[in-house]
């Protein structure tokens, strides 16, 4: 198989400062075409990376051009009727987290994949940023590990929550998905959500996440997350046997081995890099996903995968199993 054609749906921000630069220097991927409503935007992007076919209409662009793999990056109220029309032309799909605005559009779109056969990923980026890697693969080593906490906490008391959806979903989500990742699949949850300070638009979405979580392997899970603190602040625990690994997530490990000290690791001593989209995990997202169509194998972060996060997202939400 040549290289893996990818279009873009979406030039903004986000995708032009980690996703198309990622396809770009990717060997086995070539940027075929490219659709957004901004003309000037469009233009750009497509001048920037030397983007033959430029639309402003995405079904045009599926019925025109031949494309293996579409990249959606735009916010979650538009994404749903654009990721099944790109599933149901049999392209493969990456699309940033949160996957659609409900559970039930996740599980949609990964009903629609598998029904394809096709390769999927949801930008769960933390699950493969260098350092949050190194610091998993050191507890594993000595066995499956006893403990896990993931913390996200941010100060949006002035901003109120993204696109009227609860904070959990949107990015609170990148905290649950690594818990999932460390530990597997929950079986328990016990949860505790309120809202404090609470300020004009947040009325209908909390602030506080708290939760004790089971999982499938006996290791206990903790999530903590505010949205009315001091900062932004995102941090990792994994606990095995005597081994304990610390993330400043997401370009920050220490790892701490009973009898050895601390190794600290960085983003930039495992990469080789000072760039953001390099040390947190973005070039290696995109890589994955290509080498996974190439392959036909599963990518980690696959629909049918984010669907698991994002019911263990509702769980948390409505209290924990008892709620």
């Amino acid at each position: 198989m040549g290289p893996v054609r990818v279009a873009f749906i979406g030039a903004g921000r986000l995708a032009g400062s980690v996703h198309y630069p990622s396809v770009a220097e990717n060997p086995h991927a070539r940027l075929v075409a490219v659709c957004d409503l901004d003309e000037d935007r469009l233009r750009e992007t497509a001048d920037r990376y030397n983007v033959p076919a430029s639309y402003t209409g995405y079904r045009e662009m599926l019925d025109r051009e031949a494309v293996d793999a579409v990249y959606v990056i735009m916010p979650p109220m538009s994404l749903h009727g654009i990721v099944m029309d790109c599933l149901a032309a049999g392209k493969h799909v990456f699309t940033e987290k949160p996957p659609g605005m409900t559970t039930e559009e996740t599980r949609r779109w990964a009903e629609a994949a598998a029904r394809g056969g096709l390769k999927t990923l949801v930008g769960f980026n933390r699950r493969y940023c260098p350092a949050v890697e190194a610091a998993k693969a050191a507890v594993l080593e000595r066995g499956q590990p006893s403990m896990a906490m993931g913390e996200f906490h941010k100060d949006m008391l002035r901003s109120g929550p993204y696109w009227n959806m609860s904070i959990l979903r949107t990015d609170v989500s990148h905290a649950v998905d690594t818990l999932r990742d460390f530990c597997g699949e929950a079986v328990q949850v016990s949860a505790h959500v309120d809202r404090h300070f609470v300020a004009e638009g947040w009325e209908n979405s909390y602030t506080l996440y708290n939760a004790l979580i089971r999982f499938e392997n006996g290791a206990s899970g903790i999530l903590t997350a505010n949205r009315t603190s001091g900062n932004r602040y995102e941090r990792f625990e994994l606990h095995g046997r005597e081994v304990s690994a610390y993330v400043r997530a997401p370009e920050r490990a220490e790892i701490w081995r009973a009898g050895e000290g601390e190794t600290l690791l960085t983003g930039e001593q495992l990469t080789g890099s000072r760039e953001a989209r390099v040390t947190y995990g973005y070039k290696a997202e995109t890589d994955h996903f290509i080498r996974c169509i190439l392959e036909g194998s599963l990518p980690r972060t696959c629909f049918q995968d984010a669907l698991k996060t994002m019911e263990l997202v509702d769980r948390i939400e409505a209290g924990g199993d008892e709620g």
